[in-house]
């Protein structure tokens, strides 16, 4: 029977596994785990239900505190593709220390309050946790799980990414022209509240622009938003596409599908263009020359297509702006 995160932070048998790439999936751990030989419990981890990529660490619970000390000898720099792993003890925070280890990920609940299970285990397969669209950390107890249908952490979310690729609609949309993430928390409470009214299935990470949009106006972070439908991402498009934000316009367009043949670049991004590897099976439609197409319902509503009069306007205005201030467009002549 399995224990309680709190359970096996006490007992020294949780360890932290990192530096891996976000390619990496629960399975890979789970393999490496069972050719060396460890006896474990389970693999505690995040994957996004958009891009099918975890954080860049994960949790491992061992039956014993000796396997998982000797896990944190024998593993040391072990390869997981390509790559090595970093390992670090777990330990409970106290009321007047935090918990310390080898390593910081960013995840806050590293270590948990003494004690306190809520803190890091994860809702009962199959619940959704109050006030969460998906949660993404969960226990990966093996591979030959059987998945439900509404599961959550690791095996709902690898479910929902093959879903997507097979599906023959198209429920993505790309919302672009976001601030700053503060956390996954933050981010799902932001754009819950964008699409209120409409049913969202999952949204993934929101993820930094490209460096050479940085310096330019208004906000550039985005991320994929999945809905129960087309009809319902069309409807959801309509409503939010170029809806003033702090700092700028949403830009919300429907994701189309990546090219299969094209090799995915982890990382790599082309200014102003989401990396494959962070859209999963999915990029952003190539934008397309300002215009505004008639509704094909008859109801006289527009359809958002692109970029409007406007929003040009107002980039070729701040290019000129800059040129004129800089009194480069003196020199020459």
């Amino acid at each position: 029977m399995q224990s309680s995160a709190a359970d096996a932070l006490g007992e020294g048998r949780r360890i932290y596994m990192g530096n891996l790439l976000y390619s990496v999936q629960p399975v890979d751990v789970e393999t490496l785990l069972q050719t060396t030989s460890f006896s474990y419990d389970k693999i505690h981890i995040s994957v996004d239900p958009i891009s099918g990529r975890n954080p860049g660490y994960c949790f491992i619970e061992f039956t014993t505190r000796d396997e998982a000390e000797r896990a944190l000898v024998t593993l040391a720099g072990v390869t997981i593709q390509g790559r090595p792993v970093k390992l670090g003890p777990c330990h409970p925070k106290t009321n007047t220390n935090r918990a310390t280890a080898d390593f910081s990920p960013r995840r806050r609940d590293y270590a948990a309050p003494s004690g306190d299970a809520s803190a890091t285990s994860s809702p009962a397969r199959g619940q959704h946790r109050p006030g969460s669209l998906f949660q993404r950390w969960g226990d990966w107890t093996g591979d030959k799980h059987q998945t439900q249908p509404d599961e959550q952490g690791p095996y709902g979310a690898l479910k929902h990414v093959d879903e997507a690729k097979m599906g023959a609609d198209n429920r993505r949309l790309y919302v672009g022209g976001l601030g700053k993430m503060i956390d996954q928390e933050q981010n799902d409470a932001e754009i819950r509240a964008l699409f209120n009214g409409f049913d969202i299935v999952a949204i993934g990470k929101r993820i930094t622009p490209h460096p050479s949009t940085r310096t330019k106006p208004g906000n550039h972070h985005y991320c994929f938003v999945d809905f129960s439908s087309q009809d319902e991402a069309l409807r959801a498009m309509k409503a939010t596409n170029k809806v003033p934000v702090d700092g700028g316009f949403l830009r919300v367009f429907l994701a189309k599908p990546r090219d299969p043949e094209t090799p995915d670049s982890e990382g790599a991004e082309e200014p102003g263009v989401p990396s494959r590897a962070a859209l999963g099976s999915f990029t952003t439609r190539s934008p397309r020359p300002a215009r505004r197409q008639a509704d094909s319902s008859g109801d006289g509503g527009d359809v958002p297509v692109a970029k409007d009069d406007r929003e040009e306007k107002a980039e070729r205005f701040a290019r000129t702006k800059v040129i004129m201030e800089s009194n480069n467009w003196r020199r020459g002549n």
